[in-house]
């Protein structure tokens, strides 16, 4: 309410009365606006609670995180099916379509589990610099970067083309790798797709 004029309705104008501090500031009558804090606190001590109810027992923040990734895996499904070819099916038998179904169902198992490696990597990259070389702390902070800015789709497509061969000859054995630079051999031995 300024110069007596309402402007809420009457239940609005409670909780501004109740949440908010308004006093005149100066000469000029300007309007300034604060929070009663102590009404706020004693609101927020009535806020609703959820339980989360499992067969394991684990930390609450992780039981918590692990239930945000379900939902994280139910909108997946739902919304982004054409990353995981969930175009719409054409097919004749509905074997094929549930065969079809549980292969998207394991694509977005495994989506979760490489994100939540990549965010078990990202807290360990650059940490216990008195154990690691200059080099190397200098290397996991540039992989550390390099995976803030892309998502898990662009890290996959970085690595679709890297592909290792193996070639057995009388002479001995041989193996080359396309090109990949130290950061990738970095990546992708801290997630134990290769030695380190």
């Amino acid at each position: 309410m300024e110069d007596e004029v309402a402007e809420f309705t009457k239940s609005a104008q409670r909780k501004i009365d109740r949440y908010l501090v308004c006093s005149k500031k100066g000469r000029g009558g300007q309007v300034k606006v604060g929070f009663n804090d102590k009404a706020t606190i004693e609101a927020k001590k009535y806020f609703g609670y959820f339980a989360l109810v499992s067969n394991q027992s684990m930390d609450t923040f992780t039981a918590l995180e692990d239930y945000r990734l379900r939902e994280k895996i139910e909108e997946l499904f739902a919304v982004h099916k054409g990353g995981l070819d969930g175009a719409r099916p054409r097919t004749w038998h509905p074997d094929n379509l549930r065969g079809r179904q549980f292969v998207q169902f394991v694509s977005l198992g495994y989506h979760c589990f490489l994100t939540k490696k990549i965010k078990e990597m990202r807290e360990v990259l650059g940490k216990n610099q008195s154990e690691k070389t200059a080099a190397l702390v200098k290397l996991e902070n540039q992989l550390d970067k390099w995976l803030e800015q892309r998502s898990l789709a662009q890290i996959l497509d970085w690595f679709d083309c890297i592909e290792t061969t193996n070639v057995r000859t009388p002479m001995g054995n041989y193996h080359w790798s396309t090109e990949s630079v130290a950061r990738d051999r970095l990546f992708l031995g801290y997630l134990g797709v290769t030695s380190k």
